[in-house]
């Protein structure tokens, strides 16, 4: 009893440690600003929240979606707004998970407006500081912490998943700090997205799943479901994840023979969740037969709109073009074609339910038109699947010649941070891609002909390498930086690098304290 009392306080401790090591860094990369209107909708609802305050132009009665935005194309969009604190894009419950940083800052006033002023010596373009020092400091307080928490936290549930795997506590910390430097889970950690939140109550449901299985405790069932129940209520594309779960509990059922009331357990916080997605709206908005299309990216049928040559290119494009594929941003997860057939053999049906998660969720984004997601970083649809394209990983660290595996994992790695630094320590969106309607940046070769107005991403920015945004981001990281670190501004580089490797240096000591007990295990 007394030595698994001491594994669970090791555990507790290495979780702490990698979570620890994973904030500071992603904090001290984070630029304290949004990037796209899926962001601004849903902070401009949590800040609302936070207020009780509607917005200036909110009119009863008369707004609709986007009221707020006059040069958005169709402005005003939609169903009336019943209210004026959740009249905007997104889902309530993605604002929700915003709204504490929020509200820590609003009432405790940590950041101010004088706590940091951009100037044409920071940034060479005074459009960009004008925009920079204008934000909302209550928002650029979320943004400086939110992505950086909430991924850090993912990152510790990700090392749990890997213990629950049974690796070793060494490979489990090798995995996930290959998952948070070397993925593009590093640079989604520097923006407020919905992936950011929606990624950890998917693995934290899919940890509950695994711990089921291991202690055959429904409770356990109950809390995975309703972590991707909530998951599913801030981005509706984890049923992708949601539906294969179900059916292989229900598929290990009939092997084992077992009762059928644990797919209750499973299932009943989830239709919970589906018919919650579904009356929200109902307070939100005044009755009207366009609500459904407002709310957008319900999940209402699995059926390809693409012909299939489309679906298969776009599939490709995913995963391999050089301007936005997974592979090309996260060599990393290039081991999957190895450690899959190792994972195989070491827990089949497992590694076809994570296939399956591959699977399913490739072929419905590709379906899409604008499948690529840009101007994300990498393929944003499929940051959601990262973390079980590299968990086979871990099997092909305990099967393979380990000389060979760190080999190839330190060459892919390095690679992934140096592509994860050409996107954290700069704006991209703005210096690489300008912005739309211009004629500079990778946006400018998409500027349609004279006459016409539908603004477009051009393809050589997806299918080359030349006009790729990973390679104009690397070039100008080396050639021509304006760094876009918020901490690095404010404390100057002295204190920020003290700072920095102080922390980073203390933590790799603690490690070193509790390499014994590694070595045990191993």
């Amino acid at each position: 009893m007394t030595t698994v009392l001491q594994n669970k306080n090791q555990i507790k401790k290495i979780f702490l440690l990698v979570f620890s090591i994973s904030f500071i860094i992603f904090l001290f990369t984070s630029d304290g600003h949004r990037f796209t209107m899926d962001e601004y909708m849903a902070e401009e609802m949590a800040l609302r929240m936070v207020t009780m305050e509607t917005h200036p132009d909110y009119v009863e009665g008369e707004s609709k979606i986007f009221f707020n935005l006059p040069i958005h194309n169709p402005h005003n969009l939609g169903p009336i707004c019943s209210n004026g604190i959740t009249c905007f894009a997104g889902s309530v419950f993605y604002s929700i998970t915003q709204a504490p940083f929020i509200a820590i800052n609003h009432h405790f006033s940590i950041i101010t407006d004088d706590t940091l002023v951009f100037s044409t010596n920071d940034f060479a373009d005074a459009h960009y500081v004008f925009w920079r020092n204008s934000e909302n400091v209550d928002l650029v307080f979320m943004e400086l912490f939110y992505g950086p928490f909430l991924s850090a936290v993912t990152v510790g549930v990700f090392f749990l998943i890997c213990l629950e795997q049974k690796f070793t506590c060494k490979n489990s910390i090798i995995l996930s700090f290959l998952f948070a430097f070397s993925t593009i889970i590093w640079a989604y950690s520097n923006t407020s997205l919905n992936t950011v939140p929606a990624g950890l109550f998917l693995l934290l449901g899919y940890l509950f799943f695994k711990k089921f299985f291991r202690f055959k405790q429904n409770r356990f069932l109950l809390l995975s479901s309703a972590s991707l129940g909530f998951a599913f209520l801030i981005r509706t594309d984890v049923i992708l994840f949601i539906i294969p779960m179900w059916l292989f509990i229900f598929g290990t059922i009939l092997k084992r023979n077992s009762k059928i009331h644990s797919l209750f357990f499973y299932s009943i916080p989830l239709i919970f969740s589906y018919f919650t997605h579904k009356f929200i709206p109902s307070l939100r908005f005044l009755p009207s037969e366009d609500t459904g299309s407002v709310m957008g990216g319900e999940l209402t049928a699995f059926t390809f709109g693409s012909s299939l040559s489309h679906i298969l290119t776009s599939s490709f494009g995913l995963l391999f073009a050089p301007g936005v594929g997974l592979f090309v941003f996260s060599p990393i997860l290039l081991t999957m074609f190895f450690s899959f057939p190792d994972f195989f053999k070491k827990c089949k049906y497992e590694c076809l339910l994570l296939a399956s998660f591959l699977g399913m969720t490739l072929f419905f984004h590709a379906d899409l038109r604008d499948w690529h997601g840009l101007v994300a970083w990498s393929s944003r649809y499929l940051v959601l699947v990262v973390p079980f394209l590299l968990l086979p990983l871990g099997a092909s660290l305990e099967k393979r010649n380990k000389k060979l595996m760190f080999v190839i994992i330190l060459t892919l790695g390095f690679l992934g941070v140096i592509f994860n630094l050409s996107y954290v320590v700069q704006d991209v969106s703005w210096f690489v891609w300008s912005t739309p309607g211009s004629h500079t940046g990778l946006f400018g070769l998409g500027v349609p002909a004279y006459g016409q107005f539908n603004l477009w991403i051009n393809d050589i920015v997806i299918w080359t390498f030349q006009y790729s945004q990973l390679t104009h981001s690397i070039s100008l990281m080396f050639e021509g930086l304006q760094h876009d670190i918020y901490l690095l501004h404010l404390f100057g580089p002295v204190i920020y690098f003290s700072i920095l490797l102080t922390s980073i240096i203390f933590g790799i000591y603690l490690f070193w304290r509790i390499k014994s007990i590694l070595e045990k295990q191993d």
